[in-house]
């Protein structure tokens, strides 16, 4: 009986001692005095401080090593900055995580690493014949405005290329794709299939055959299902979901937000809250002992936005706030993107060689809603009441005035004074509706990249130079005390925040144009919608954005100070250390 009782309590010993294993917090074991360095605070009194006193992931203090005196720092773990640059960790307010992780392994065709259409289609050539047959063959980055010349690929010559491999191309700003017979066949797609909607379809030659293009994200949905299926294991994107987690990290990020989580069922939120919850989950840890889930780190911070048509993955209503890892809101599509003829305009796009013979955008368009205003008002209505924030995607003028009309009308029957609804990219955010913004509290986040990467077609080929000078009016936004925020909306663009920063203080254009020289704004104004007002239209804004007591310790270290930087060499800078809760997560010295 007594043997027993002993191998009964020491298995569970045995049990506790695991269960205590798999569940380990990141925490560091010594408070941490952080010193001789010149720490940008934001807040211009404590600039120029020394040093910075972090416990348990928060920050006691900060101030000169004088001032910290005051502490009891016998068993403190110092580190001496070595006047190195230490500044609040960058905020992403508007990413794609999911798809950043389901595109990192694959065959990269954009403009990024080619200049010319024979480069492109050499090394998809190449691609294919190192490709086991039968394997899928799978690209991004396809995009006929960085690769001037680029011919998009038809169905025949994907056919005759790779006959024995399904083949997906995704381009570079993931609205439209292509695919070969073999691809369409795996999935189930052929000429009968009915389209998802009207914005959403399978392209067809003047035959009535498809030509192998495939628009918007319904219509491509049912090979994104195969590839889970075929391609891209459990454990395959566990590793990729590491690498990329890390990667937002090394470029200084230590929050960022998905703006419309692409799955379609709750089984990868296991994964993400397993990546960046502060507190271990026993499942997934049980899946990362096993191999299946990447050993957990202290990664960034993750805030997401669920996509309006996977609400079903969402709690009823808000529930206890988490600061590490939160569905906080919805988001829906009003328009599409420039560069398919699906950002809704008050006047046609131009008709040029680029917009009508690789954008096949017709004469006269204007692109048109993807929502009817009375299924807006519902989804909004719904939302709210429910105590969720809503994310709605609005490019052009017409699209973001209908919006806001929306929301006005919806005014008289709702209290707005408090949601923070947002209004992502606002290309051709008009000037005059600024203020209706201000009025119904609604939050911009401006798609800054559009102007250094495509700024040069916007203006030329696309909208003409009154409109392009136009676009992004980020400096009204500014001076109307609006919050706002910057983003890369990667995988579209790398999440580099000094990229970011350095487009809007110079609204140059790749090739040095200057669009809009009157919406340039400063460089600190850049850097705080990036850290604290991305903090604060999440919510957040109590405990990240800023290095300040209470806070969270979520900084990064740089080789040099943003503010004492030339302007044509910000986009230079180098985060050297990320730290996140007072963890170090990335080292890049």
């Amino acid at each position: 009986m007594k043997k027993t009782l002993k191998t009964s309590l020491l298995i569970i010993g045995l049990i506790f001692i695991l269960y205590t294993y798999l569940l380990r917090d990141f925490r560091r074991t010594l408070p941490t005095l952080y010193t001789n360095g010149h720490i940008i605070t934001l807040n211009e009194e404590n600039d120029f401080a020394e040093s910075m006193f972090v416990e348990n992931g928060k920050i006691v203090d900060i101030g000169t090593n004088e001032q910290l005196k005051k502490y009891d720092l016998k068993n403190v773990d110092i580190v001496d900055l070595k006047g190195a640059t230490v500044m609040p960790g960058f905020i992403d307010a508007h990413t794609h995580f999911s798809i950043s992780m389901f595109l990192s392994e694959m065959h990269d065709l954009s403009g990024f690493k080619f200049k010319t259409n024979k480069e492109v289609w050499e090394r998809f050539e190449q691609i294919v014949k190192s490709t086991k047959k039968g394997d899928w063959v799978i690209c991004k980055g396809i995009d006929p405005i960085l690769v001037q010349d680029l011919v998009p690929p038809s169905i025949e010559y994907l056919d005759k290329i790779a006959p024995d491999n399904p083949v997906l191309f995704f381009s570079q700003s993931l609205h439209n794709y292509w695919a070969n017979t073999k691809a369409f066949e795996l999935v189930g797609v052929d000429v009968n299939t009915p389209n998802p909607s009207a914005h959403s379809y399978y392209g067809k030659d003047n035959n009535g055959n498809l030509n192998g293009e495939i628009i918007e994200q319904e219509a491509v949905k049912p090979f994104f299902d195969v590839l889970k299926n075929e391609v891209l294991t459990t454990k395959k994107l566990g590793a990729a979901a590491s690498k990329v987690m890390l990667d937002y990290a090394k470029n200084g990020n230590t929050t960022i937000v998905s703006a419309g989580i692409t799955i379609e069922d709750s089984k990868p939120l296991l994964l993400f809250k397993h990546l960046s919850n502060n507190h271990p989950q026993l499942l997934g840890n049980v899946l990362a002992t096993v191999g299946l889930f990447p050993t957990r780190k202290q990664y960034p911070r993750h805030f997401m936005y669920m996509r309006h048509d996977m609400s079903h993955l969402m709690p009823e209503r808000k529930q206890k706030v988490n600061d590490f890892y939160d569905i906080i809101g919805v988001k829906h599509w009003y328009d599409g993107s420039p560069y398919t003829g699906s950002m809704y305009l008050n006047e046609p796009y131009l008709n040029t060689d680029l917009t009508s013979l690789k954008m096949h955008i017709p004469v006269e368009s204007r692109g048109q809603a993807l929502v009817k205003i009375d299924s807006l008002k519902n989804f909004i209505r719904s939302y709210h009441t429910k105590g969720w924030q809503i994310a709605i995607h609005t490019q052009g003028d017409a699209a973001i005035n209908e919006v806001i009309t929306v929301f006005e009308e919806l005014s008289t029957e709702l209290d707005f004074s408090t949601s923070r609804h947002r209004l992502e990219h606002c290309l051709l955010l008009p000037k005059e509706n600024v203020n209706r913004l201000k009025k119904l509290h609604l939050t911009p986040s401006f798609h800054v990249n559009h102007l250094y990467y495509y700024g040069d077609a916007l203006q030329t080929d696309i909208l003409g130079t009154q409109r392009a000078a136009n676009m992004l009016p980020i400096h009204t936004v500014q001076e109307s005390n609006i919050k706002y925020s910057l983003h890369a909306d990667q995988p579209m663009f790398e999440s580099n925040p000094f990229r970011l920063i350095q487009t809007a203080v110079e609204r140059k254009t790749s090739t040095g144009v200057v669009l809009g020289k009157d919406q340039r704004i400063t460089v600190l104004e850049a850097i705080q919608s990036l850290t604290t007002s991305a903090a604060w239209q999440i919510n957040m804004e109590d405990k990240i954005g800023s290095l300040e007591k209470g806070k969270y310790a979520d900084f990064i270290i740089l080789n040099q100070d943003p503010l004492k930087t030339k302007i044509s060499e910000l986009s230079n800078i180098k985060c050297l250390q990320t730290y996140i809760n007072g963890n170090l997560v990335n080292r890049s010295l």
